[in-house]
C-alpha cells in the first residue's frame, strides 16, 4: 500500500488547479494533517473541495497522536509541517508531500520520499493527466504568489520520468 502525508502548499496549489485527487493514481491513501486541513481551509477556503476529496475515500483526516513529538519539531519547522511529518510516522507513509526545503530534508533523514508540487504537476503532464508545467507554475504564481525558480522548475520536469 503506498501511503503519503501531505502539507499545506501543495494541497492548496493542486486543489486550486483542479489536480489534487490526481494524487490519487499515485498513492492508495493520503493523510491530511489537522492543522493542513485548517491552514488550507483558512488561507484558500477550499471547504468544498476538501470534502469532496474526502468523499473518494483516498484521502483521509488525521491528528497527530503525540503532540510531544509535532512540538520536538515547532522549532524549525511551521505547525503543518511538523503535524505532517509525524503523522507520516504514526501512520506508516513512505512519502511526505511538502515544498519547504528544511521539512523535506527532515523528512529524508526520516526515511520517508520527499515529493513537491512541481515534480507531481511534472509526472502528471508526463502521464497526460495535466497541461504543461511550465503553465501550470506560471498559474500558481499569479494567483498564489507560488515560489520557485525557473532552475526547480526545470529539475523537476527533468525528474518527471523517475517513478514516484
Amino acid at each position: 500500500m503506498r501511503i503519503a502525508v501531505i502539507d499545506s502548499t501543495p494541497l492548496i496549489s493542486l486543489t486550486h488547479l483542479g489536480l489534487a485527487e490526481q494524487l490519487t493514481t499515485l498513492f492508495d491513501v493520503v493523510y491530511v494533517p489537522r492543522e493542513v486541513h485548517s491552514e488550507v481551509n483558512r488561507k484558500s477556503r477550499f471547504r468544498y473541495r476538501l470534502k469532496k476529496l474526502y468523499q473518494t475515500g483516498r484521502f483521509v483526516r488525521c491528528m497527530a497522536a503525540d503532540r510531544g513529538n509535532v512540538n520536538l519539531l515547532l522549532d524549525q519547522l511551521h505547525a503543518g509541517e511538523a503535524e505532517a511529518l509525524v503523522q507520516a510516522e504514526e501512520n506508516g507513509a513512505e512519502f511526505f508531500i511538502g515544498d519547504e526545503k528544511k521539512a523535506r530534508e527532515i523528512g529524508r533523514l526520516k526515511g520517508f520520499k520527499p515529493v513537491g508540487t512541481l515534480r507531481l504537476l511534472a509526472r502528471f503532464h508526463l502521464e497526460g493527466r495535466a497541461p504543461e508545467p511550465v503553465g501550470l507554475v506560471r498559474k500558481l504564481r499569479r494567483d498564489l504568489r507560488f515560489r520557485a525558480s525557473q532552475e526547480i522548475v526545470q529539475k523537476a520536469i527533468a525528474l518527471a520520468a523517475e517513478p514516484i
